[in-house]
């Protein structure tokens, strides 16, 4: 009962992020787009124009690599599955990746203690859908921020060096998501001293700000270093087999984090305050060793 208008506002929210996200397109790709449908369209009208669309698509395409070097080139693999996943492997100890893995299985292994452990025993059953309501509102919040960001390299107040980007960004998510942390800490330490029982706050209590306040971190961090962990990608990686197989891998560690946080959500497994202090000690050894893989 009164679920469905919680559940009707939550939609809504992420409609919108869906929308807001088509903001995140610059207007110079969406003419580069449009300039390629009417070559197309010249293509398909008349044979004795397809040479002349051809040119025009390749024209297109040759200016949108030299003004954006960051953009994978297309490189289709002729390589056999098995030569593919020897390569998909191998990615693992690179120089380029192996920093940058504790990173990617930090992203998986965050939301299981942030949402389940920490959520489910600190908010009624009533505010928790409010709750995941502001976490990934931050999420959205954060993803157009910190993607104009990172992409700012022109215009004003732009800043020219990635590296510089990059280690504001990585900044940025410290200070965010060691606050988040710190507020479910002192959450914890409250239930330690009360016996090991939670006070699950409501909504409509004025308590709820301080774990309300851990979400709203949380949910700002996970978009963040999410973002940026695809952008160091694309800046690392320019060929498209390369950029494939980094993605892969980072989606593979990512899920292993994931995998392992839920196993260890049970307190007969870890308890609540040694699952917290487990995934901040993930986190700061993970934020140090990105500082060792910086974009060029």
């Amino acid at each position: 009962e009164g679920s469905i208008p919680l559940y009707v506002l939550f939609l809504g929210f992420i409609i919108t992020g869906a929308v807001f996200t088509q903001f995140l397109l610059p207007p110079s790709m969406l003419s580069t787009a449009n300039n390629n449908e009417e070559q197309q369209d010249v293509e398909l009208t008349s044979e004795s124009t397809t040479l002349m669309a051809h040119d025009g698509a390749a024209a297109v395409k040759e200016e949108a690599l030299s003004s954006d070097k960051t953009t994978p080139t297309e490189d289709l693999s002729h390589q056999s599955w098995l030569e593919e996943a020897q390569g998909s492997l191998s990615i693992f100890g690179t120089r380029k990746m192996a920093p940058l893995l504790l990173l990617f299985f930090y992203t998986g292994f965050n939301q299981p203690y942030q949402q389940a452990s920490f959520g489910n025993r600190f908010f009624t059953k009533r505010s928790i859908g409010a709750e995941l309501i502001i976490f990934h509102l931050w999420e959205i919040i954060a993803a157009i921020v910190c993607g104009r960001f990172l992409d700012k390299d022109k215009g004003r107040m732009a800043i020219a060096s990635r590296r510089t980007r990059a280690t504001a960004c990585l900044g940025a998510f410290v200070i965010v998501n060691g606050l988040g942390n710190l507020l479910a800490w002192i959450q914890e330490n409250s239930a330690l001293q009360n016996g090991g029982e939670a006070m699950a706050h409501d909504i409509s209590e004025f308590s709820v700000i301080l774990p309300s306040l851990s979400f709203a971190a949380w949910g700002f961090a996970d978009a963040q270093i999410q973002v940026y962990c695809y952008w160091i990608m694309g800046s690392l990686y320019q060929s498209g087999q390369e950029h494939s197989r980094a993605v892969g891998a980072y989606k593979c560690v990512q899920s292993a984090g994931t995998a392992l946080g839920f196993y260890l959500i049970p307190p007969s497994r870890l308890s609540y305050m040694s699952q917290l202090a487990c995934s901040s000690l993930v986190f700061v050894i993970s934020s140090l060793l990105a500082l060792v893989q910086l974009p060029p």
